[in-house]
Parts: C-alpha cells; structure tokens; sequence
C-alpha cells in the first residue's frame, strides 16, 4: 500500500514508510502529548511535497496554530497564502455567530457549525485532511449518533481518496468507548508516564494498529524539542 509520510524520520520507520495513502489515522493522548503537532508535522510535509490540504479546526484559533508551526520550523503561511492549504475554523465560525446571535438572547446550542457541510463542499483534488479535535462531537452527541457522524465524515474522506488524520483528546476517546479505534485503519496513542521518585515524565508514542503494514514495534520514547516530535528509541514487548 502507498504511504504518505509523517514528517518525522522515526515514526515512518515505525509504520512502514507512513500513513496509509487514502485511509484514515486517528491520534489520541492527554492533554501537551504532542497530538496537535503531529497534526502540523504531517501537514508541512505533505505541502511540501505540493498536496493539496485542508485542516479543520474545532478548538483552536487558526492565528494561535500559524505561531505554534512557525515556532517549530513549520512554516504553513506561505501554503496557505497560495492557496494549496485550506484552513477551516469551525471554533471561530461559532464564536462569531454567537456574537452576533447574542443580542437575541440565543447561546451556544442554537450554532451547530457541522463538519460535515465543510467537507461535502471540499475541492476534489484535496488530498490531505486534518481534523483538529474530533473530540469535541462527543460533547455534542450520543454515542451513536457519534458513532454514525464519524463513520459519515471517515466515508466522505475514503470515497475522495483523501487520507485523514483525526486528532482526539484521550477524554473523548474513552468518553465514546473507543469506538473509533474501530472505524479507522490506523491508531497511534501517547502515554504519559510519571515516576515520581525521580521527578521525572516519560512519553510514549504506542502504534496499536495500522493496517496493511507490518509494525513490529509498538512502543518508542519521544521528545517534542524546538523541531516538533522526535523518536527517541523504541521498546519491544509490553508496556
């Protein structure tokens, strides 16, 4: 299977040369693991190699996210001025539209920015698409309709051909019962370790599935330095 890699050296090594081409990759860990920049890491090193992006965002300001890939060396101002990446900021949409709802007396449930009309209007010839933070459907739905939206969006995205990378914060994955462990073809988890008799963290990236690649390691140490995310060494076995 064709490959789309990661932007890290390491973590290709890992799972056979990288994410699965047209196929979804979901990213899940604590909150500071790293997740939002893996997300910025596989989107500089797919414009580079002049894919077609686009990022969804539902928690963060695209302004604040443009400074925090500047400061690792992931300059995506310039993919975004021509027009190779798309930034579409579901959390700004709603904040302006509460805004100018407010004075109706109307809150925050009467804006339900859909994720799915951003991507049934996408460009066909989108290769790329991050989703930044999946998480937050789980506050809005049941576990079923979770369930069904997520399986709609991931459809969209394989009918396109487009390989996604769904970021989700450890709350709402175990909040939704892991239920999209199951629905996409590859799974990376950071675990936190702490050992309080040194005083010291330790972070894991854990690969638990990727399909049609041969991963025989599952578990590696990893930094996030002034570059982004880097492989330490990687542990055999259990953790």
């Amino acid at each position: 299977m064709e490959s789309l890699s990661t932007g890290i050296e390491g973590l290709d090594l890992m799972i056979d040369g990288g994410y699965p081409k047209g196929r979804s990759v979901l990213i899940t860990g604590p909150p500071g693991s790293g997740k939002t920049i893996l997300g910025l890491q596989f989107l500089h090193r797919s414009c580079s190699e002049g894919k077609k992006c686009v990022m969804i965002l539902t928690r963060e300001l695209t302004e604040d996210l443009l400074k925090q890939a500047k400061s690792l060396g992931l300059d995506l101002d310039p993919f975004v001025e021509n027009g190779q990446l798309i930034i579409k900021n579901i959390f700004e949409e709603k904040i302006n539209k509460i805004k100018s709802f407010s004075k109706f007396g109307k809150g925050l449930s009467t804006v339900d920015a859909d994720i799915l009309d951003h991507l049934s209007g996408m460009s066909p010839d989108v290769e790329v698409v991050v989703l930044d933070n999946i998480g937050v459907m789980a506050i809005d739905h049941d576990i079923k309709e979770f369930a069904d939206k997520f399986s709609s969006i991931s459809i969209i995205l394989m009918k396109n051909g487009c390989t996604g990378f769904f970021v989700m914060d450890e709350d709402s994955y175990e909040l939704t019962h892991r239920l999209t462990g199951y629905m996409v073809a590859g799974l990376i988890r950071f675990l936190v370790k702490e050992n309080l008799s040194v005083g010291r963290t330790s972070q894991y990236i854990y690969v638990q599935k990727m399909r049609n690649k041969q991963v025989p390691v599952k578990y590696s140490l990893y930094d996030i330095s002034s570059r982004g995310i880097e492989i330490i060494n990687s542990i055999k076995g259990t953790f």
